[in-house]
């Protein structure tokens, strides 16, 4: 199916732009061009396992329409283009999953260059495949299944448009030639696209619900209520005697757990975070729930939890019915889960950046969404200077939603220091619950 083009057939990759990606990462020619051997494969196969998942024709002819449209393919290298470099981090990350950053220090350490330097090969490789396929696309007038097609038919031939060269790669300043990475299964596509479950669509947007696991013979015990009655009985049988031989009633043992169990079964869910305290961080670590794939508007994925304040942000904006709380202003605020600092100061971790690209992600999707960032501590030293840390934590958050890409009219931040604690602060346990960052709607 692979037919002569026109502008396309000049190659993206060239020299002349290898050269300007060596001037602005600072890194060496050769090094680019065997990273490129790499990110070029990873990054067409990730966008073909797009386009073979729900709504992945429409969402990748879309963005390539608007990538071709913006002249991206031209213009991505000058300066004005960081929101097109930031939309092609984001897919990627997406489209990649937890396997992005490991691939891109397993790429810097085999090219000998900063994983900075790959992230941004990845940005610029992604943005101008979307700018290729779309100008692919505008000279062979494909429709939506016309560029999916030619997608999952000739993947060779769209790595071809971007980096030429078979297996060598030619490095113009020695004359030699470079052999690149090969290439490696990252589970781009089987990560994003599981085999069972179910999509759910939830405003412009899908989530994906994997299927539950097979029931155990301990679930099929639970489904049955007769069965529930006579370890019922039996539980109290034992709590009686043994607690009438010793004079306590049973703390922790078999019969108080059953009990709780069969209570747990018809009560409602309680409301009070779940997870474990960290001693040695000092930190509670919150549990998201079952695992499950959100599909942006905008074609890009994010793996998260259920429960994770992603997906029940995400849920809030999509879902109509679900509307914001304009007189009681104590309603609504969802806890990051993923977001720490370091101890007393207004440092963010690393590990915090990764969630709040994501929320930075669904909020351009619902670009006229307002939304307040609020920041609390525990209840232990100065109030005042409580007051003013979680002020400023608030603020950090806040400025680097706006630094990916969130317009900061749409953004708010207020600190309250330990004034509307979730939990006691007697404990260590309490106290680390209560130190958070959390996020409100004020606007859909």
């Amino acid at each position: 199916m692979e037919q002569a083009v026109t502008h396309t057939s000049q190659v993206f990759f060239t020299s002349k732009v290898v050269d300007r990606l060596a001037e602005q990462t600072q890194e060496s020619q050769a090094g680019i061009w065997v990273a490129l051997g790499q990110i070029v494969p990873t990054v067409v196969h990730a966008l073909v396992g797009r386009v073979s998942g729900p709504d992945g024709p429409e969402a990748v002819w879309k963005l390539s329409r608007e990538a071709y449209g913006a002249n991206v393919p031209e213009t991505i290298l000058e300066s004005g283009q960081e929101a097109w470099l930031q939309r092609g981090e984001a897919l990627m990350r997406g489209l990649m999953g937890e396997s992005y950053n490991v691939t891109s220090l397993r790429i810097a350490s085999a090219a000998n260059i900063n994983s900075s330097a790959v992230h941004h090969l990845f940005s610029v490789a992604a943005v101008a495949a979307l700018g290729v396929a779309g100008e692919y696309s505008q000279e062979h007038k494909f429709d939506v299944a016309g560029l999916a097609q030619w997608l999952q038919q000739d993947e060779g031939a769209f790595r071809r448009l971007l980096l030429a060269g078979g297996t060598r790669l030619p490095v113009p300043e020695t004359g030699r030639e470079l052999t690149p990475l090969p290439e490696v299964a990252l589970g781009v596509g089987t990560e994003m696209a599981p085999t069972t479950g179910s999509w759910t669509a939830v405003g412009g947007g899908r989530t994906f619900t994997p299927a539950p696991p097979a029931p155990s013979a301990t679930t099929q015990i639970a489904s049955q209520p007769w069965v529930w009655g006579v370890l019922l009985l039996t539980a109290v049988g034992l709590g009686y005697f043994f607690g009438h031989d010793s004079g306590e009633a049973p703390q922790n043992g078999t019969a108080a757990g059953l009990v709780t169990t069969s209570m747990a079964a018809t009560a409602p869910a309680k409301a009070a975070a779940t997870g474990r305290y960290d001693p040695v961080d000092d930190k509670y670590i919150y549990d998201t729930g079952q695992p499950l794939i959100l599909r942006l508007a905008d074609g890009t994925t994010q793996k998260v939890g259920a429960s994770s304040t992603e997906n029940r942000l995400y849920t809030f904006l999509a879902d109509p019915r679900m509307q914001v709380d304009s007189v009681n202003r104590t309603k609504g605020w969802i806890n990051f889960d993923r977001v720490y600092f370091e101890t007393a100061q207004t440092t963010l971790t690393d590990e915090s950046y990764q969630q709040l690209r994501n929320i930075a992600s669904i909020l351009k999707t619902f670009p006229n969404s307002v939304v307040k960032i609020g920041g609390y501590s525990d209840s232990t030293g100065h109030a005042l200077k409580n007051f003013q840390l979680s002020e400023e934590r608030a603020k950090t958050a806040m400025l680097v939603l706006a630094n990916e890409g969130v317009d900061i009219n749409r953004l708010q931040a207020k600190g309250y220091g330990s004034k509307y604690f979730v939990t006691s602060n007697n404990t260590a346990e309490g106290r680390a619950l209560n130190r958070r960052i959390s996020i409100r709607v004020v606007k859909k």
